[in-house]
C-alpha cells in the first residue's frame, strides 16, 4: 500500500492502539484473541520492537466493565493481616465513602452528647450549692471537670479506634478508569531489579590496605588472625571462583562461599565476627583519595564516598570519608 503526502501531518493516526502498530501482526492478533479471553500474555523480544505498545494496546482492549476494586477490611482476629476483598468496579470507592460517612455521623452524636454533659458540669455545682452548701458544690465541681475530662480522653480514643478500624482502605481504584490500567514495570536489567555483586561505590578501598582475617581453627574452635593486604586476597579468590566471575567493563565480582571469608563487622550496634558474601575489583575513577591516620598510627586509603564506623553518643554509625572531621572517633581494631 502506497500513501500519497507532503508532510506527515497529513497521515491520519488510527485512534486504537492496536491499529498503530506496525511490523507486528501476528503479534498484534494474539493479542486480540487474548483480550477476548482473558488470557496472560508473555511478550519477549529487543528492545524497541513494540512490546510496551502491544501491552497497552492489549489493556485498551479489555472489557471495562471487567475491572474490579480491591479494599482492605480490618481483621478483628488479627490487626497484622487485613481482609482483602474484591469488588465490582466502582463499589470500592462507594462503600469508603459510606463507611466515611457512618463514623462522621457518629462522631456529630457524640458531640451533642458532650455539649450536654458541659452544660450539666456547669448548672450542676450551682445546684448542689444551694441545696448543700459551698463544699459540696466545690467538690461537685472537681468531681464533674474529672469525669468531664475522662470522658473526653475516651472520645478521642474512640474517634481514633473507630477511624482505623472500621474504616476501609481503598487499595486498587478503578472508578475513574476508562480502559483498564497499564503499568509499566520494565526493569533496565535484572541487577537494577534484584540487585548484584558488582561494584559497590559506597565500600571501595585502596589496594595498599591491609584487614584482619579470621581463621577458626579445626578441632578446639579457636580463632586466630591473620593480617593481610587486600587487594592481593581479592585476586585470591576472584582466581579461586574465575568460573563463577561476573565481569562488566571494569569490573570483576563473584559470590563466596559460606565462610570463606570473615572479618571483623558491625552486627546490632556492636563489633562483631561478620561473614563476607561478595568481592568486587575495578578500576580506580577518582582523581583523589582520602588517607586517614589515626593517633595510635593505624592507616587507611578509601574513596571520598566510603563509609567509615565512628562512635557518637555510645552508637556506631556511617560517616561519609569526605565528611569526617578530626572530631570523629574511628572505630579501629587492637
Amino acid at each position: 500500500m502506497t500513501l500519497k503526502f507532503k508532510t506527515t501531518a497529513e497521515i491520519k493516526t488510527p485512534k486504537p492502539l492496536a491499529d498503530q502498530i506496525i511490523g507486528q501482526e501476528e503479534a498484534v492478533e494474539v493479542m486480540k484473541n487474548a483480550a477476548k479471553q482473558r488470557r496472560n500474555v508473555l511478550l519477549i523480544g529487543d528492545p524497541g520492537i513494540g512490546k510496551s505498545l502491544t501491552a497497552q494496546a492489549l489493556a485498551e482492549l479489555l472489557s471495562k466493565e471487567k475491572l474490579t476494586d480491591i479494599i482492605a477490611l480490618p481483621n478483628p482476629a488479627d490487626d497484622n493481616n487485613p481482609l482483602i476483598h474484591e469488588l465490582p468496579w466502582g463499589e470500592g470507592k462507594k462503600l469508603v465513602e459510606k463507611a466515611r460517612l457512618q463514623s462522621a455521623s457518629s462522631m456529630k452524636n457524640q458531640n451533642f452528647i458532650f455539649f450536654i454533659l458541659v452544660i450539666l458540669t456547669v448548672l450542676t455545682p450551682w445546684w448542689i450549692r444551694k441545696q448543700y452548701g459551698d463544699i459540696m458544690a466545690a467538690a461537685s465541681l472537681i468531681g464533674s471537670m474529672i469525669f468531664l475530662a475522662a470522658f473526653v480522653l475516651f472520645m478521642n480514643l474512640s474517634k481514633r479506634m473507630k477511624t482505623s478500624a472500621r474504616t476501609p482502605k481503598l487499595l486498587v481504584d478503578n472508578s475513574d478508569k476508562k480502559k483498564s490500567p497499564f503499568v509499566d514495570a520494565t526493569g533496565a536489567h535484572a541487577g537494577a531489579l534484584l540487585g548484584d555483586v558488582l561494584h559497590d561505590p559506597l565500600q571501595c578501598h585502596s589496594s595498599v590496605v591491609n584487614f584482619y582475617e579470621i581463621i577458626t581453627a579445626e578441632g578446639n574452635g579457636l580463632i586466630q588472625l591473620k593480617e593481610k593486604q587486600m587487594s592481593t586476597k581479592v585476586e585470591d579468590l576472584l582466581k579461586k571462583h574465575e568460573k563463577e566471575i561476573v565481569k562488566q567493563k571494569d569490573y570483576k565480582a563473584t559470590f563466596l562461599n559460606r565462610e570463606e571469608l570473615i572479618t571483623f563487622g558491625t552486627k546490632d550496634n556492636n563489633i562483631d565476627i561478620v561473614e563476607v558474601l561478595s568481592v568486587n575489583k575495578h578500576k580506580n575513577k577518582h582523581k583523589n583519595l582520602i588517607k586517614f591516620i589515626t593517633e595510635s598510627g593505624k592507616q587507611l586509603v578509601v574513596t571520598p564516598e566510603h563509609k567509615i564506623a565512628i562512635k557518637r553518643f555510645g552508637k556506631i554509625i556511617y560517616k561519609e570519608a569526605s565528611k569526617l572531621t578530626r572530631l570523629d572517633k574511628v572505630i579501629t581494631f587492637t
